[in-house]
């Protein structure tokens, strides 16, 4: 497409929203509806991802060493050379027997000088890892005495996450079949509203995209101004609930910052560019047939 062309079918999709106000407010009060709807359940998934995710660091492999171990180095780096291991931190057995003594609040549990706690190393492991796999890898290292892990624990996150994964896909596809069918019979009411000057285009001899790409381009344009409008109360909403919040991060540690605000922003502008194109389109077949 020529760019003269292309100007002359912004132009005449401007006028036909200015022309029909009453029916572009509308369409654009319904998209901005459903598009607000989409980022809110976008928003939902990315914290409920983000929550797993943070469940998934707190889960480490604690290594116990043999007695008689004198070479601990040499043990730490065949442990950190294993699949999925993502670090590996060295515990003695006076840190060990410390940070026991605070976990019971109780800091005469070795008054006698006799430290029974191994030495031992304390493994962070990567969302990938196979956590039977790596333990029965980590207790075949020489001078390993035993491995121990949350098995249950780690077990009921994984059924979390799938559930999350099929919970959130699922969720965010219907909410955009939902929002494609709203802008379709949306603008498909503005194209009614204008059916005699298609027809009247198509009988003086205009081609099918002659009259199409000017209502295209205003699909886009409405699906466009309903993100920017939605994003605009997300944002604000969100960054809202954020700070409302803030005291009670340690407990519900929601996602923010610039990185989730690009992704909603792309998110927003793409399915209403997509959104917007495609409803106009599928609203324009009737209407071609003349």
């Amino acid at each position: 497409m020529k760019p003269r062309t292309f100007f002359y079918f912004l132009r005449e999709a401007l006028r036909g929203l200015v022309r029909n106000r009453v029916m572009t407010l509308t369409a654009l009060g319904i998209i901005t509806i459903g598009l607000f709807l989409f980022g809110l359940f976008f928003l939902l998934t990315a914290n409920l991802h983000h929550l797993t995710d943070l469940a998934w660091e707190g889960i480490e492999l604690r290594v116990f060493l043999e007695p008689n171990v004198t070479n601990p180095e040499k043990i730490g780096a065949e442990l950190a050379a294993l699949p999925g291991v993502k670090s590996v931190k060295y515990v003695s057995k006076a840190e060990g027997a410390a940070a026991l003594e605070k976990m019971l609040g109780n800091q005469n549990l070795f008054l006698d000088g006799e430290n029974p706690l191994p030495a031992a190393f304390n493994l962070s492991v990567q969302e990938t890892a196979d956590l039977p796999t790596l333990a029965r890898l980590a207790a075949a290292v020489p001078g390993v005495e035993e491995v121990v892990f949350k098995q249950d624990f780690v077990k009921f996150l994984e059924i979390v996450i799938r559930l999350i994964m099929v919970f959130g896909f699922a969720l965010l596809f219907l909410t955009a079949f939902a929002v494609l069918y709203i802008v379709v019979n949306t603008i498909q009411l503005t194209v009614y509203a204008r059916r005699q000057e298609i027809e009247i285009m198509k009988l003086v001899g205009a081609t099918d995209s002659f009259v199409r790409w000017p209502f295209i381009l205003e699909g886009i344009i409405l699906g466009l101004l309903g993100a920017g409008v939605a994003l605009l109360i997300l944002r604000e909403g969100y960054s809202f609930l954020v700070q409302k919040i803030q005291h009670y991060r340690r407990f519900l540690p929601l996602l923010s910052g610039p990185e989730l605000e690009l992704k909603l922003t792309a998110v927003l502008l793409g399915m209403g560019l997509f959104f917007g194109g495609l409803g106009s389109h599928l609203s324009l077949k009737r209407h071609l047939k003349v």
